[in-house]
């Protein structure tokens, strides 16, 4: 009866041992990812921007999904994780070349 309950327990060890060297690198490598998806998106949407505004259209500060979509310059833009789409008031801030999701 002892010999079982070692056996069980150095199996329950060892599941544990595995997933605490499997588990946190495969949450790293997910959040890694995401951040990925979201710089992509991020420069894609500020270098239709920076176009707009080397063509002189975009004057303002800041310049809106919106403006960026209805001129041409991007198609839809859609959150890459939860595939849903970004709102239109989001917007480009030129000041710190930032993109700003609303």
């Amino acid at each position: 009866m002892e010999k079982k309950m070692n056996k069980i327990l150095s199996v329950i060890l060892g599941i544990v041992i595995i997933l605490l060297l499997v588990v946190p690198p495969f949450i790293y490598v997910k959040k890694k990812h995401y951040d990925n998806l979201n710089l992509v998106l991020e420069k894609e949407v500020i270098e239709a921007a920076n176009k707009c505004k080397n063509e002189d259209k975009c004057i303002d500060n800041k310049v809106t999904l919106e403006y960026l979509i209805d001129n041409k310059y991007i198609d839809k833009v859609y959150d890459p994780i939860t595939k849903e789409a970004i709102s239109f008031e989001s917007y480009v801030d030129f000041g710190n070349n930032k993109f700003v999701i609303i």
